[in-house]
């Protein structure tokens, strides 16, 4: 039994197809019917859904972690990052290291690694 489809949407607006539904649908359409399909997209009869951000990332060619870091940004922030006056993905900020000599040399003695610490002494002034 054959049956024949009513494309028509419930509230007479435009049918909204997914990129995934289409794939589907085409596969069992005669290039007529695919043809009338491709002009119902044209004309907006048809229309695609908004697609998902896993599927956008592929139709963009760029990794997941690329689009979700465009998705934070506001409309402005986007501006700015295509004009080249911010980056994309901040660089991460590295905790400054301590400099205080001092300190490093207690803590190595508090540990117990006097002759570690001696070694690397005597190893620096040979080497200078």
């Amino acid at each position: 039994m054959l049956y024949r489809q009513n494309h028509k949407s419930a509230n007479g607006g435009p049918r909204c197809l997914s990129g995934a539904s289409i794939s589907q649908l085409v596969r069992y359409m005669t290039p007529i019917e695919r043809a009338v399909l491709g002009a119902e997209l044209v004309e907006g009869r048809v229309v695609l859904e908004p697609p998902t951000a896993k599927t956008a990332a592929a139709l963009v060619h760029i990794g997941h972690g690329y689009l979700f870091a465009a998705l934070r940004l506001s409309p402005e922030q986007r501006a700015a990052v295509l004009s080249g006056e911010r980056p994309l993905i901040e660089p991460r900020r590295c905790a400054p290291t301590s400099m205080d000599w001092g300190t490093l040399v207690e803590e190595l003695r508090f540990l117990g690694t006097d002759r570690t610490l001696e070694a690397a002494v005597e190893a620096e002034r040979a080497a200078t």
